[in-house]
């Protein structure tokens, strides 16, 4: 490794007292001039700043979203209960992931049905498409695999979005957020993770509510929090 000590060419003799005001002649005067320049650098600069023009660090402007509210005793789910739950959804899951895969190979002949979607920016569209007792649309597989992955996280924005402005979660929203979670497909994107801690938060609160919860609206709201907890993995938001 001595050869790259060696130097590449000669300078010849450097005079110190080069007048650097004035431009090079040559290419080997520029390059005295640089060793000359070296020379008078020293090896450890310090910077004399001034503590009055710096500015003082400012507060962060994105505060911290709290966690669930803790579960009133006689309302909060079991260990056991919970890993079923996750179980049981884990198996849908893979069982509709891999019909999907059929479909696509075409070993599963799939035909999509004669349905109008409403355009994936018309929230208000979507709330009827899914709410509408009238339309009578169910989130059924034939239903789902007409949506792509930005519809299936768009339309579960504005669900969310809806049960946290209502403060509650009625059986039919209940189906389509169910639904919307099995084919929502991971690694999550940053907007859906965080539309998923809303909408385990959202749970929360109608949970820790002083009124009165049926058996069907407590276990959904216990279903959600789990999931999104357990299953797509916010922990922080789990029941104990």
């Amino acid at each position: 490794m001595d050869y790259l000590k060696q130097p590449v060419f000669t300078v010849g003799d450097i005079d110190e007292d080069i007048n650097l005001s004035l431009p090079p002649s040559s290419g080997e005067e520029y390059i005295k001039r640089v060793i000359v320049e070296a020379r008078q650098c020293a090896d450890v600069v310090v910077a004399n700043l001034d503590p009055s023009c710096m500015k003082n660090p400012t507060k962060a402007y994105v505060e911290t979203l709290a966690g669930c509210i803790q579960a009133p005793a006689s309302l909060g789910p079991t260990k056991e209960w919970q890993q079923y739950q996750v179980a049981d959804f884990s198996k849908l899951r893979l069982y509709i992931s891999q019909l999907k895969d059929e479909i696509v190979i075409g070993k599963r002949k799939w035909r999509p049905p004669n349905i109008d979607l409403p355009d994936i920016n018309d929230q208000t569209g979507w709330l009827d498409f899914c709410l509408d007792n009238e339309k009578k649309i169910e989130p059924t597989l034939n239903t789902l695999f007409c949506f792509n992955q930005s519809n299936v996280e768009q339309i579960l924005e504005y669900l969310v979005q809806f049960v946290d402005s209502k403060r509650t979660i009625e059986y039919k929203i209940g189906q389509w957020l169910y639904a919307l979670l099995v084919i929502l497909e991971q690694p999550l994107q940053p907007d859906t993770c965080s539309c998923l801690r809303s909408l385990a938060r959202a749970c929360s609160i109608i949970r820790a509510d002083s009124r009165e919860l049926d058996a069907q609206e407590l276990g959904a709201l216990n279903l959600f929090i789990c999931l999104v907890a357990r299953y797509f993995r916010q922990l922080d938001l789990a029941d104990p």
